[in-house]
This record gives C-alpha cells, structure tokens and sequence, in this order.
C-alpha cells in the first residue's frame, strides 16, 4: 500500500496539536525540532482531508507549513537495517539481527526486531513507554494479552522476562505474519502466539497483563473489552496517546475501577499502567 508522507514545518512546542488532528489516520510519526512528519496510507487522504489541515494550519499562524510527498510501499526491514541502529528501552536493548550488542549494554535483554510493514522497533516513544512500564511488574508465570502486537515486542518482551505464555493479535496480517517471523528470532515460539484479529479472537479467559500500544480512539473502543479479559488485581498497560490526551484515558479508565499504579512522558506521548480491581 502506497503511503503519503506529510511534513509540517512546526516547532516541537506546537506538535501536539497537529498529533491529535492526524492520530486517526496515520500509521506512524517522526519528530525533530522543526518539523512533524506524519505517515499515511493513501487510500486514507483525501483533497478535502488535505483542505481542513492547510486551514488549521493557516489559522494557527502557519500557512505554509505543509508539503505532502507519495510513497511506495516500504521494505521496512531494509530501512531499519540502513538506518537505525540499536535502542534501549527499559531493561531490553532492541537490536536488528544485522546489528551487533554494543559494548557496554551486557546487562541488557537483547530483543531481535527486525520490521516489515509494522510498527514497533523502539525508535518511536510509545513503545518506549510500553516498554519499560511492563518491565516495572512482576511477569514471571503471568498470561499475557497483547492488542494490535505489531512486530510482537511487547508479548516477545514479555516472554523473555518471564511471563508463561503471550498471545498477541493484530488486524494487519502483514503485521501478524512479522510478528511470528520476530518470534522465531528470539526463541519464544513456546511462549507467543500470535492471531489476525481483534478482541473478537480472543479466548473466553482472564490474562494477567494486558497491554495496548494504539491510538486513543480505538483504545476508547477497545477498553471495556480488555477490562472484561483482565484478572482481579490484573494489570493493564496503555500506550500510544498524547499528552493532553491522559485527562480523558484517566476518566474513561476511572469507570472501570482501574487504579493508577504509573505513568510516564516522552516526546509529547504519555503511556501508563493499571491495576484492575480486586472482588
């Protein structure tokens, strides 16, 4: 699939706006200090999607900060190996399998990613925080539940720090099909499995952890459903939102009696874990 990329030539003080506008249709973004790029697949864009954002962008005192440019279809693998190099996270070092451990990261949970046409090698803040707020709980023996896996590092992280067994699923089958390939480069086959689908294929049962990295309207979505698969005193790890967008996660998981154990901020994202209540 054909992807757009937009780049908008604003300050990082001014990103957050524009994240939340584009958070429903793109499928990744890159930052820096004078620019926001965001990706989206073409079949997704359309010229009046492209008036509304000139328009917000006019208003808010940048008229011509937006330059769009067409994509092909990406080898993401080929680009994380020519130009990503190695990425701690918490206790895990996120390596492709080109790359060799760096001297002085012994101590660390060596996790081979290696992405195609999915999202999740460490690079982007959310999987960051994801990351290191489901290393912060106990995991040894745990069930885990992975919702929209990607490259599978959340359930393969999981795995390798102990959890019992790990079940990731995503509705990209590109996605799904990258994640078991990752699976078998870390030695997890016994412990991860990996499902096309939603909520929709997950067992009838309770998992210990639940971890969600996506965006806030299918989180919204999605949270009644994971509170139901959760355990009594289970724990819940949500990623992939803005800033300004915790009031309304904080509220949304209030109603389910989620306490809020931790939370975390990086690059204008914030991710954070719950504990679901005990009877």
């Amino acid at each position: 699939m054909d992807t757009l990329e937009l780049t908008l030539a604003l300050p990082a003080s001014a990103h957050d706006r524009y994240l939340a506008l584009l958070e429903a249709v793109a499928t990744g973004f890159v930052q820096d200090d004078a620019a926001l790029r965001a990706y989206v697949p073409t079949d997704r864009w359309a010229a009046a999607d492209r008036e509304a954002l000139e328009a917000r962008l006019a208003a808010d005192g940048h008229p011509d900060a937006l330059t769009t440019r067409a994509l092909a279809a990406k080898n993401w693998n080929a680009v994380w190996q020519e130009t990503l190099s190695p990425v701690r996270a918490g206790p895990f070092l996120l390596c492709p399998t080109s790359a060799d451990v760096p001297s002085g990261q012994a101590d660390a949970t060596v996790l081979r990613i290696d992405p195609e046409m999915s999202f999740g090698t460490g690079h982007h803040a959310t999987t960051r925080l994801a990351l290191e707020l489901l290393a912060e709980g106990p995991l040894t023996g745990r069930r885990v539940l992975d919702v929209g896996t990607g490259t599978g590092v959340l359930a393969i992280a999981a795995c390798r720090l102990g959890a019992a067994a790990a079940l990731g699923v995503d509705t990209n089958p590109n996605a799904v099909r990258n994640a078991q390939e990752n699976i078998r480069r870390n030695d997890v086959e016994g412990c991860v499995t990996v499902t096309e689908g939603s909520m929709d294929v997950v067992p009838e049962m309770s998992y210990d952890l639940v971890t969600a990295n996506i965006t806030r309207r299918v989180l919204l979505g999605l949270l009644p459903s994971l509170c139901t698969h959760l355990t009594a005193g289970g724990t819940l790890v949500l990623s992939g939102l803005l800033r300004p967008q915790r009031d309304e996660l904080i509220g949304a998981t209030e109603a389910h009696a989620l306490h809020l154990d931790a939370e975390q901020t990086e690059d204008g994202w914030w991710a954070a874990r719950f504990t679901a209540p005990l009877p």
